[in-house]
């Protein structure tokens, strides 16, 4: 007797045993739901003027770094086990009015260590009066312009002001 087992999607939700449209020509109800859902939940983040991020003033923001700021020095994975990863949320910070990107950088260490869980300026490009070296917190590749010494430096190790390291270019 063989036991027969269907594979599962790496998109459960995606409705594959149906035809997208009937014989007629129209879309199938299940394929609407999802094309109505997906163009819903675009619609969400886009706009004609582009990419909408949300609003959150300066206590929000460290409301929610409070819930990571405990996990700096454990195991990425003990974070991960007690809170969402959430690098790489964008929000307008709207007490200063700048977009800011919640990052969480870690060492090089077996296992990996958190050094920083913060939101950071959303900049490739930081700005900073003298060397970065212990006053910016930095992302990997990103770069800060001392601007009183016209030199520029890359992070060539993410970290929070005290960890990261800028390299002079």
């Amino acid at each position: 007797m063989s036991n027969s087992r269907t594979i599962q999607g790496i998109f459960p939700d995606y409705p594959r045993e149906s035809p997208m449209v009937d014989k007629q020509g129209n879309v199938m109800p299940i394929w609407d739901l999802g094309l109505g859902s997906l163009f819903q939940a675009l619609q969400a983040n886009f706009s004609n003027e582009g990419i909408s991020v949300p609003n959150l003033s300066n206590d929000d923001m460290s409301t929610i770094q409070a819930f990571y700021t405990p996990f700096i020095g454990q195991t990425y994975d003990t974070l991960t086990k007690n809170l969402n990863d959430i690098s790489g949320q964008t929000i307008f910070d709207n007490t200063n009015k700048v977009c800011n990107q919640f990052v969480i950088a870690v060492n090089a260490a077996d296992p990996p260590l958190v050094t920083l869980a913060q939101w950071v300026p959303f900049a490739m490009m930081l700005m900073y009066a003298g060397n970065p070296n212990t006053h910016v917190a930095g992302v990997l590749n990103w770069f800060c312009y001392d601007v009183t010494n016209k030199v520029l430096y890359v992070c060539t190790t993410a970290g929070a002001i005290a960890d990261a390291i800028w390299t002079a270019v």
